[in-house]
């Protein structure tokens, strides 16, 4: 229970950091490469990291595995960042982890890690989810720099990171199921941020000449006080789901859950983001989908 405590805890950090990047002019593409390249640092301090720098660890089966999570996470990263800026971190939030639909899915009719018939319970949860996503990201009167924050930033974009983040976490089950042994956890979780950094940074020397952009030196501190974070989060969410089995049907609900509340108290409590009647709804909405998809396996772990 640790690991999934450490795990929402680290998750929910990542989406405040964002929002402060707003709010103290932080170049946001920037910190998030250095985020990569620190993630790489705090990784060879952990036993195994050293592996990943040796050319024997692309013959492990899960390499290739760690470096498609490693692209979909930069991408998607700087996807949830945009959208905690422009339009709140509870939609953020939300987007992010009621993905978990893809993922119970994933492990319910791939993995077969967990048996059972589905109900009309378990539909109206997935419904609910898009339903949820929807609700969540309504605002009426929101403005980025005088301007109303369009559609696509509105609601498109949270929807791409819906799926980007179901995809990610269904091959993170995937390979933990089949190919990743728990003692390898660090250096799956390093070369999957290896990865990350290596794409950031061609992407950002390609952007320097392409704009003649210059680098902020604040963007170093910003990546070192997000890749920290940011590394033990996917480092305690293995651990967290081989503590139980890799079961993500009953674990991703409940971490996911945690995480979009602690999301959403955050965003109250620290940055006095305004709710909405309709934010809320789809914030209860959102809990009770995730409740509702994997109802199952979560009275038969707890009861």
């Amino acid at each position: 229970m640790l690991y999934l405590l450490l795990s929402i805890l680290c998750t929910a950090s990542l989406i405040f950091i964002f929002k402060l990047y707003e709010r103290y002019g932080v170049h946001t593409f920037q910190a998030i490469v250095v985020n990569y390249v620190v993630c790489v640092l705090v990784g060879l301090m952990f036993p195994g990291g050293n592996d990943v720098l040796q050319p024997e660890i692309f013959t492990r089966t899960w390499a290739y595995f760690a470096m498609a999570l490693g692209i979909i996470f930069i991408v998607n990263f700087y996807l949830i960042a945009i959208t905690a800026q422009k339009v709140g971190v509870t939609v953020a939030s939300v987007a992010a982890k009621i993905s978990l639909v893809i993922p119970v899915l994933f492990s319910l009719l791939v993995l077969k890690t967990t048996v059972k018939d589905y109900t009309w319970l378990n539909y109206a949860g997935m419904a609910a989810a898009l339903v949820a996503i929807i609700l969540s990201s309504i605002r009426p009167q929101a403005k980025e720099g005088g301007a109303k924050v369009s559609v696509v930033l509105a609601v498109v974009l949270p929807l791409i990171i819906f799926l980007n983040s179901g995809i990610a976490d269904s091959l993170i089950n995937y390979t933990n199921q089949y190919h990743l042994q728990p003692h390898e956890a660090s250096q799956f979780t390093m070369l999957t941020f290896a990865t990350s950094a290596v794409v950031g940074l061609l992407a950002y020397v390609y952007q320097s000449i392409r704009t003649k952009a210059s680098f902020r030196r604040r963007s170093i501190l910003a990546g070192v006080i997000l890749g920290i974070p940011n590394y033990l989060s996917i480092f305690f969410l293995i651990l967290a789901l081989a503590y139980f089995n890799n079961d993500g049907a009953f674990f991703y609900p409940i971490n996911n859950i945690g995480i979009i509340l602690a999301g959403a108290g955050g965003a109250v409590i620290l940055f006095k983001e305004k709710l909405t009647p309709l934010n809320i709804l789809g914030l209860v909405l959102a809990v009770l989908a995730l409740v509702l998809v994997s109802y199952q396996e979560i009275i038969a772990n707890l009861f």
